[in-house]
């Protein structure tokens, strides 16, 4: 087993199994796509920048000086969004900033728009969908009605400037906006819930509820380039049971189903919400302890082995499980290469078992 290199982390103890957030919740929306989005909000401000030159009529406040150095300050603010992005990936305070300012754009755009019809306000619908089906349901509710106070506040004083109010036909602009920003919610809404439970089905291991080899996979990359980028100590744990194929030959399939619930639902309550844990396959588990020791994850695993002991003799059953550690410091490894040594850790553990047992 790797050294513990000195790291004096927290120990899991009753107090504390459940207060470290999870560290595994996907920052990055699947449907995200950062290029795109930048590219997109890079061609509005240039189409803006030609729209506003160009334009035949003077415009309602400000002049084209005033309008090139707000769109100069959009590009600014944008470019800034992405660099962050690509320095220290998708967070959703960056995510919603920038849907802020694109509402705020396309507020000040439909201000200063010298026609009867401001074509700008149109800016208000690419703002929302964009922003909301990329970042999800929060972001497209906040962005409704934001783009909702800021859209109606913007047309309200855009014919104040105008001097007289709107024509008929615009209001049946709005209405129609309205409802397909409305409609798209919904949809947005049933294609997450759709998505989520597609994710849940498709990762999640039928008889024990916990993780599958699949969704662990996923978790274990995205916890290794965390580890690359913050230092995130990390220890994984293969865990085999022992003399399991016995308690199916003995004692029937269904017991050895319970014994497999039981295992997980004790290292579930064991660990903390930060940790993975994943039926790998048949009697096999894999478990990645977050910002922790490797003496502490040990330590750990022990206390759940004593407790899955316990249980068994208490039910007459003669099951154990061996396990093997390997702790990841502040280096990058390959997922495979991990496996391959808390896997051969594990042999060892089993060989050292037996030996014990002879």
């Amino acid at each position: 087993m790797a050294n513990s290199s000195g790291i004096n982390q927290e120990r899991f103890t009753e107090k504390n199994v459940n207060e470290m957030p999870s560290v595994v919740e996907a920052l990055t929306p699947e449907i995200y796509m950062p290029s795109l989005q930048f590219f997109i909000r890079l061609l509005l401000g240039f189409l803006s920048f030609i729209y506003f030159n160009f334009i035949q009529i003077p415009l309602l406040v400000l002049t084209v000086h005033q309008i090139n150095l707000i769109i100069i300050s959009y590009y600014v603010l944008h470019i800034f969004g992405w660099w962050h992005y690509k320095k220290y990936g998708a967070q959703f305070v960056m995510i919603r900033l920038g849907s802020w300012i694109d509402i705020l754009g396309a507020f000040i755009a439909t201000v200063i728009d010298p026609f009867s019809i401001p074509p700008m306000m149109i800016l208000f619908l690419i703002a929302v969908l964009g922003n909301g089906i990329q970042h999800g349901l929060q972001t497209v509710g906040e962005s409704m009605i934001g783009a909702l106070v800021f859209g109606i506040t913007a047309l309200v004083i855009h014919y104040i400037f105008l001097g007289h109010w709107p024509p008929y036909s615009l209001y049946l602009y709005v209405s129609l906006i309205a409802i397909g920003v409305i409609y798209s919610y919904v949809l947005a809404r049933r294609l997450e819930l759709m998505k989520k439970n597609a994710i849940t089905v498709s990762e999640q291991d039928p008889l024990t509820g916990i993780d599958n080899r699949r969704s662990f996979l996923r978790k274990a990359e995205y916890l290794l380039n965390l580890n690359e980028r913050y230092h995130i100590p990390l220890v994984f744990i293969f865990a085999d049971l022992d003399n399991f194929k016995a308690i199916n030959d003995q004692f029937g399939h269904e017991t050895g189903d319970r014994v497999l619930k039981c295992f997980s639902e004790m290292a579930e309550s064991r660990f903390r919400k930060s940790d993975v844990i994943a039926r790998y396959g048949g009697d096999e588990f894999v478990m990645i302890l977050t910002n922790t020791s490797l003496r502490d994850a040990e330590l750990a695993v022990k206390g759940l082995q004593q407790n899955f002991r316990d249980w068994a003799k208490k039910n007459g059953l003669p099951v154990d499980f061996s396990f093997g550690l390997e702790m990841i410091g502040y280096s990058t490894n390959g997922i495979d290469d991990v496996l391959r040594r808390a896997d051969e850790a594990l042999y060892d553990a089993k060989i050292k078992n037996r030996k014990t047992a002879d």
